[in-house]
């Protein structure tokens, strides 16, 4: 429990939220609304973040975290918890919103193994990582099966009563606590996020793919994996009893997942590492590793900066968004800013144009 009394653990709090680049100035609109989008990795989050950035960023401060770990390398945070950040911005007075996402357990797995790949599981370059045999990579894949997190934030981390059951109607599932909105929303859901966003937040939130991995360097390899995988009878069999699979998917949609994989089982038995072998692998890659796993500014939308030419940028990519267009630019300041004044300085000669046609609009039409 955080002691807001006590001005020492007060002003960590406050240094944690100019770190992140939270603001306290309740003039603009967007300070006084925050939505944590607080999920493990690979669930589709990077996706939630921009969505809502692109759409309503002069609405809404969103911040993405996994865990405290982001909080010491990113922002350099110690100490503090990302639930200690959450209840504190509450205790400002602040509208508060915290989203989870479910995703299904195997494909956060492979999701989750492929985005460090390069940087931890072999700890080589992508370009030499893509000349290996496909049957050694999916060797190591089965044998770190157990170990990669499929972890549920909504349930463990947010200290909330946890539902009996998952909303299947509604598609979401919501908690008040402390006067703070908890929802967990689901994945397989993203084409129906627009109707269930505007449910959460009152307002139309067009949805943007980000961050898709067949989008990678690594794209070949992993369309190569999932063209070639085949799940072990014994790993299918743990998925099988997964308690949140049977919490956050209904009967039926169970056994359609299910069906799905079993369609693709290889019926050997795999030996994956023990734990002692796990550790030790771990304790190995780490002291090897020369390729960071934090990924930087990976956002289409990276700050939710409200200048002029981020706004304009923003403008033209949710048009595109709109209309269904395929996205391939970022939000990049620096850039925005140089196509904003470039093309103000096209237009200045035909607002001077026009102005001087309304002026001498009579006497013109004469001649």
């Amino acid at each position: 429990m955080v002691d807001y009394n006590n001005y020492a653990t007060l002003q960590k709090l406050k240094n944690a939220n100019e770190s992140l680049g939270i603001s306290d100035d309740f003039s603009i609109e967007k300070n006084k609304n925050i939505i944590f989008i607080y999920t493990p990795p690979k669930v589709g989050s990077t996706t939630l973040v921009s969505s809502i950035r692109i759409n309503a960023c002069s609405k809404f401060t969103v911040l993405h975290l996994h865990n405290e770990v982001m909080l010491r390398v990113l922002y350099k945070i110690k100490d503090i918890t990302v639930l200690d950040i959450i209840k504190y911005n509450k205790f400002l007075g602040k509208n508060v919103y915290v989203i989870d996402i479910y995703r299904t357990p195997i494909e956060q797995k492979i999701s989750t193994f492929f985005e460090n790949i390069s940087s931890f599981h072999f700890n080589v370059p992508v370009d030499i990582l893509n000349t290996f045999d496909i049957n050694r990579i999916i060797t190591r894949f089965n044998q770190v099966f157990p170990y990669l997190q499929t972890s549920d934030h909504f349930k463990t981390n947010y200290q909330i009563p946890f539902p009996d059951d998952f909303d299947f109607e509604k598609k979401y599932t919501m908690v008040i606590q402390d006067n703070i909105k908890y929802f967990k929303i689901r994945l397989k859901d993203s084409n129906e996020w627009r109707s269930i966003l505007k449910n959460i937040l009152g307002m139309e939130i067009f949805i943007v793919t980000d961050y898709e991995t067949n989008k990678k360097p690594i794209s070949g390899l992993f369309s190569q994996f999932k063209n070639s995988y085949r799940l072990p009878q014994n790993l299918f069999e743990t998925i099988e009893n997964d308690e949140n699979l049977k919490y956050y998917y209904n009967e039926t949609e169970r056994q359609t997942y299910l069906n799905s994989w079993r369609d693709k089982i290889n019926p050997n038995l795999f030996k994956t590492f023990t734990t002692e072998e796990y550790a030790f692998y771990t304790d190995i890659a780490l002291d090897n590793q020369y390729i960071s796993e934090i990924q930087h500014e990976h956002y289409i939308d990276n700050y939710g900066c409200l200048c002029n030419g981020c706004s304009r940028k923003r403008g033209l990519i949710l048009m595109k968004v709109m209309k269904g267009e395929p996205i391939s630019e970022k939000i990049n300041h620096t850039e925005a800013v140089g196509e904003y004044l470039k093309q103000k300085a096209k237009s200045l000669p035909i607002v001077l144009m026009n102005k001087k046609k309304k002026q001498f609009g009579v006497m013109g039409s004469m001649y």
